[in-house]
């Protein structure tokens, strides 16, 4: 049975009860600084207190454009202390989509490390305070239904602010809790973005049992080898029981961190990768390099956070699927084709009510449309086949890239491939594929005849038309900054004419 939430509605309440409980249980570690739940507390009501001298009221939308974790985490409690919404911004991202964001969401102030002049904006830049005790504290005001704002990846349109409001963080938590087996007194290190649903769910996992968390300065999306040793080295010096990561680094752990990952990785309890699915090979792989840890993937969007997990040593054969649904999520197809493939669809708690400045939607009765398609197998678990929108149509037949990719990824030469559909004058698409093969092959000769092989294997096993037409051999895939694959820039890897006008 997994412990049950501090009382009080928000993470300012469970920060308050640990504080008060056990002032001087550690809390965050970031270089060589480290906060007590009660130091951490103050700091908070500091940070508020800048806010509340600028001006922040409840209600207020606050941009959180913060590069250091420790000052990105006291600046979200802070905002939720004085009932203010806080807006998730990756510091990675540019000048403009911060002006992009604070106009989507009409934020009135910007949070930052390195203050700039705002001239002309709708919004007041503040820095992060480098004195907070010249601020006196402020205590904590009522909170507001909204717990912050986080926008969508925006792959497939305009990024929209999904609304988090504080009771889909609590249920959650509990879920995150329940799955990966938390315990109170457990340690983590968080290198995920505070301004993904990863990162910050972390975050609240922590404040709710009274755990500590050594927060690594990384941006996931370009990591190297020697951030890889400093995960692996921080693993054992912190004697850390847990952390959240996404199928890249863990395959990267595997491969070129062999010897030091079995290593380090045997003092482990539990893991979580946040992108599914991920390779069969790969999640054996681990379970066998670390034959007691609990390995959980999971898979869900902004919108709709941790809906369905897999605990995959529970799932003998089916350690890559999707999994089953999450305590309290209801799960099902819409649409559903001859073959049972339909559009996911889901009803929880964890599901956000809507989009900022947009009418909220009944999502109790109707559900959240998540625009992936999706399977259920004869044991009742999903299978997520990829996007709608990534569906490839080859002259009237269709198909997903992954069936391809699958397919593509067992020859021994091939690291990563995707597959995308290129615009055809005749047949609307054509399939192609770009690979990253597992050792550079400068030889054309040998690339050709790498391809020839692909193809090959792709029709021993696939229906003609899925046969790639076109392979590139590239460097590396278009991915996000949390990993994920960007299938559209795929395209720009190829020398195509625009895709004709529907």
């Amino acid at each position: 049975m997994s412990p049950g939430l501090p009382p009080g509605e928000t993470i300012v309440d469970w920060l308050d009860a640990h504080a008060e409980a056990r002032p001087d249980a550690p809390l965050l570690d970031e270089g060589d600084t480290r906060w007590s739940y009660r130091a951490f507390r103050d700091l908070v009501g500091r940070v508020a207190g800048c806010l509340a001298a600028h001006g922040v009221e409840r209600g207020d939308r606050v941009v959180l454009y913060l590069g250091r974790k420790s000052a990105h985490i006291a600046t979200y409690l802070a905002a939720a202390s004085l009932g203010a919404i806080a807006v998730h911004v990756y510091p990675q991202r540019p000048r403009s989509y911060v002006d992009f964001a604070a106009c989507a969401v009409g934020a009135r102030h910007v949070v930052t490390l390195d203050p700039w002049e705002a001239d002309g904006e709708a919004y007041a830049v503040l820095g992060y305070p480098a004195d907070p005790a010249a601020f006196d504290p402020v205590a904590t005001r009522p909170s507001h239904p909204v717990a912050y704002l986080m926008f969508t990846s925006g792959t497939t349109s305009t990024p929209k602010a999904v609304v988090t409001e504080w009771r889909n963080v609590r249920a959650v938590t509990e879920n995150m809790i329940r799955i990966a087996g938390m315990r109170p007194g457990d340690r983590e290190v968080i290198f995920m973005p505070l301004g993904s649903t990863g990162g910050a769910g972390h975050l609240h996992t922590v404040l709710a049992l009274g755990n500590s968390i050594r927060l690594l300065p990384w941006f996931i999306g370009d990591r190297t080898d020697d951030d890889l040793a400093g995960l692996i080295e921080t693993i054992e010096a912190d004697a850390i029981d847990g952390f959240l990561a996404t199928p890249a680094i863990i395959t990267r752990l595997l491969s070129t961190h062999r010897a030091a990952w079995s290593k380090a990785g045997r003092r482990l309890r539990y893991m979580l990768a946040n992108v599914t699915p991920m390779r069969q090979s790969v999640v054996v792989d681990l379970l066998t390099t670390l034959p007691d840890l609990r390995f959980v993937t999971y898979y869900g969007l902004t919108e709709a956070s941790r809906s369905v997990i897999n605990v995959c040593r529970e799932s003998p054969g089916a350690e890559h699927a999707t999994g089953r649904p999450s305590k309290g999520v209801e799960v099902w197809l819409r649409d559903p084709d001859a073959e049972g493939a339909g559009e996911v669809m889901l009803r929880g708690p964890n599901v956000c009510p809507g989009y900022w400045g947009e009418a909220p939607e009944d999502r109790r009765t109707g559900g959240f449309a998540t625009g992936d398609l999706g399977r259920f197998d004869d044991d009742g678990r999903l299978w997520v086949l990829g996007r709608l929108g990534d569906m490839i149509n080859v002259d009237g037949l269709k198909l997903q890239p992954a069936e391809v990719e699958d397919v593509v990824h067992t020859h021994p030469a091939v690291s990563e491939c995707a597959a995308v559909g290129l615009p055809d004058p005749a047949t609307w698409q054509r399939l192609a594929m770009a690979v990253v093969l597992r050792a550079p092959e400068p030889d054309a000769d040998r690339r050709a005849a790498i391809a020839d092989e692909l193809r090959a294997l792709a029709g021993q096993h696939l229906a003609a038309f899925k046969v790639p037409g076109e392979i590139v051999m590239v460097d590396a895939l278009p991915r996000s900054g949390i990993g994920k694959l960007q299938r559209r820039r795929l395209i720009e890897l190829f020398d195509v004419e625009p895709e004709p006008a529907r």
